[in-house]
């Protein structure tokens, strides 16, 4: 079976999409991946990026925000397109139906890397990927089965910002939809979604990569950990606020370990600084996985907040 997957970021320090495509290899399936935008390749990257060769199966999308390097690398894909199938670019070109895309020379870089590759299942990861993936498909005229997994903001702060039209066309085409919880199953549903295509299918995790210990704190010393991106949804300023109660109500010597990055690092670490926490509170950055795994041997306590932010974005 040969299936593609489209994704937006590609590959991430989260490892949800790497481990979904590692899985997959293991069960001998062929996975094309196919991304919307390139990440700097560093050593936060998991492993198993490596291990299973991705880089080798990744094609990108990208198109040059500048305009020369845009028409200097379009050129070989027009080229390319002409050459194989020239009667895709009366669509890739048609500004009155697809606008911007079309102009912009975005349908070129879209295109060009499905020529010649056939598969048996598109899965999309995140509803806005898989609108794009939509225009992708009517131009080549891809006739396969079409899934999409919905994990949170695509269908919470999104409904409210482009409504309850902009997956119109998906829900029609798509075949089946994936989504992390009882909870967004209904508000897909309650958005028009039929019922029977939405099935909850949580994120999975490899419960032999994490090897239990048995043991028993019986010292004053207690360590947290807490892992994520810090954005607002995943609700670090409450943990904090906790951390800050805890320290005044407690004898015991309390360590908190946050690991993680992202838009909101340094107002996390003012409110740190002004809850008067800095000496319980440690931010590591970004970890790979597999250094994560050996940092909890050492912790008694993992917390995971999450909460709705103030746009509506959730989990």
């Amino acid at each position: 079976m040969k299936v593609a997957f489209i994704v937006g970021d590609f590959p991430t320090i989260s490892t949800f999409i790497i481990d979904q495509v590692a899985g997959l290899l293991d069960h001998g399936i062929d996975v094309q991946i196919f991304a919307l935008d390139k990440v700097k390749i560093d050593h936060n990257i998991s492993q198993k990026f490596f291990d299973y060769k991705m880089q080798q199966r990744t094609h990108y999308l990208v198109w040059p925000h500048s305009w020369i390097e845009r028409i200097i690398l379009a050129a070989p894909k027009f080229l390319r397109i002409l050459f194989s199938q020239p009667a895709l670019l009366k669509d890739v070109f048609n500004a009155k139906k697809y606008g911007r895309n079309a102009l912009s020379l975005k349908l070129l870089f879209w295109i060009e890397p499905f020529l010649g590759k056939k598969f048996d299942i598109v899965h999309c990861h995140f509803g806005t990927t898989a609108n794009k993936f939509l225009i992708i498909r009517e131009i080549l005229n891809i006739k396969v089965k079409i899934i999409t997994t919905f994990y949170g903001y695509d269908v919470s702060h999104l409904f409210k910002t482009k409504g309850k039209s902009y997956y119109d066309k998906l829900k029609k085409i798509g075949s089946l939809f994936f989504v992390m919880s009882e909870d967004m199953k209904q508000r897909v549903v309650r958005y028009g979604f039929d019922a029977d295509k939405v099935i909850v299918h949580p994120v999975g995790i490899d419960v032999e990569e994490y090897h239990f210990q048995s043991r028993v704190n019986n010292s004053d010393s207690i360590d947290i950990a807490s892992v994520g991106r810090f954005v607002e949804k995943k609700g670090f300023d409450d943990l904090l606020r906790a951390l800050e109660i805890v320290k005044k109500k407690t004898a015991k010597n309390i360590k908190c370990h946050i690991i993680g990055g992202g838009p909101l690092e340094e107002d996390l670490k003012k409110l740190t600084t002004d809850l008067n926490i800095n000496d319980i509170v440690t931010y590591h950055g970004y970890m790979q996985v597999e250094e994560v795994l050996n940092f909890f041997k050492n912790i008694d306590l993992f917390i995971q907040p999450s909460k709705t932010a103030k746009n509506g974005d959730m989990e």
